[in-house]
């Protein structure tokens, strides 16, 4: 018995391996055949173009536009015609009404009557003589006081005159009277020393000093002349 099984089993074996090799085959071609057809539809999905879109109702787009109706050409002739005849026309003045005058009459009819015991008038106006008066300058002297002149002088620059150093230091005090001469430009001249006490010793101070003082010039009917002046400086110790 144990023979027989063994004879059976060996028999059976070499079928299943055989029909195990034919399977494999056919799953493999079939595989093979599969991949084959979708390699060859591939091309043909890609590349197919999506269908095209089909308008059936087509809605027409209407656009109003407004014109402006022309305007009547105009003639630069007729405008300037019209332009001149405008300036020619000159605005009318009512006219004035003129009464005629009455011609005055040749003899005057006095309603009353003239005593002829009064005197006669003159028979014409006496005419007085016309007194003439000259419009030329005054006479200009070659100097004025200082009450002769219509505007006093004013000071532009006036500063006080040194003390002389001697004098300080011996504790000296004096006064000087200067007149000097103001021309027309303001600026001083002719210095002199009319008085001092004590003398020489502060004349040269007062001279430097007035020498360097500055008035607007005196005047004479709107003319500038010279100006004499007097003053009397004083020196006196604090």
């Amino acid at each position: 018995m144990v023979d027989e099984l063994v004879t059976q089993s060996s028999i059976a074996l070499p079928g299943l391996r055989f029909r195990q090799i034919v399977s494999w085959i056919g799953a493999v071609a079939g595989a093979l055949l599969l991949n084959s057809a979708l390699f060859g539809l591939m091309p043909g999905l890609v590349n197919r173009s999506p269908e095209k879109t089909v308008v059936t109702d087509v809605v027409p787009m209407v656009n109003i536009v407004r014109l402006k109706q022309p305007e009547p050409p105009v003639h630069r002739k007729q405008e300037n015609q019209q332009l001149a005849q405008k300036t020619l026309k000159k605005p009318q003045h009512p006219k004035k009404s003129f009464h005629k005058r009455k011609p005055a009459p040749k003899s005057l009819k006095i309603p009353f009557e003239i005593d002829p015991s009064l005197p006669a008038g003159p028979g014409t106006i006496p005419v007085l003589p016309m007194e003439t008066v000259s419009v030329d300058a005054p006479e200009l002297k070659s100097s004025y006081d200082i009450g002769e002149i219509d505007s006093g002088l004013m000071p532009l620059a006036k500063a006080p005159p040194l003390y002389p150093m001697r004098a300080r230091r011996r504790g000296i005090e004096g006064w000087v009277t200067v007149r000097f001469v103001v021309n027309e430009q303001g600026r001083v001249e002719n210095i002199n020393i009319t008085a001092a006490e004590p003398e020489t010793i502060f004349d040269q101070s007062v001279r430097q000093c007035v020498s360097g003082w500055r008035f607007t010039a005196g005047n004479v009917a709107g003319i500038p002349v010279k100006t004499r002046v007097e003053t009397t400086i004083r020196f006196e110790l604090k």
